[in-house]
């Protein structure tokens, strides 16, 4: 595996740390980034309808946005910012969303 692989994952790991640190001492991040829904990332509309090759013809591939706060760190963890947590639950792998914000059960 390539060196920027890890370095991609310690700057996450470093931004989770500190954000972490941050929330210890109630500082809170905005949760309008956060997406509607029960996962991590919204479809991505524009790139879906604008590719003939998605979903729509039976296979292809289906864009997202992901969450700004939803952080990759190495191949088994994965962390929000937002709640400053780094898990291996598998849940949270598939992004599913930990924090009750934007659910849409309003």
């Amino acid at each position: 595996m390539k060196n920027t692989h890890y370095f991609y994952w310690l700057g996450n790991l470093i931004n989770m740390l500190w954000w972490k640190l941050l929330i210890l001492f109630g500082v809170r991040r905005s949760a309008l980034p956060i997406p509607e829904g029960m996962y991590c990332y919204a479809p991505d509309n524009e790139k879906n309808c604008a590719n003939d090759d998605s979903l729509n013809n039976h296979g292809g591939t289906y864009y997202i946005k992901p969450c700004k706060y939803y952080k990759t760190l190495g191949r088994r963890f994965n962390g929000c910012s937002y709640l400053g947590i780094i898990t291996d639950d598998m849940v949270f792998d598939d992004q599913c969303k930990m924090c009750s914000e934007n659910y849409g059960l309003d």
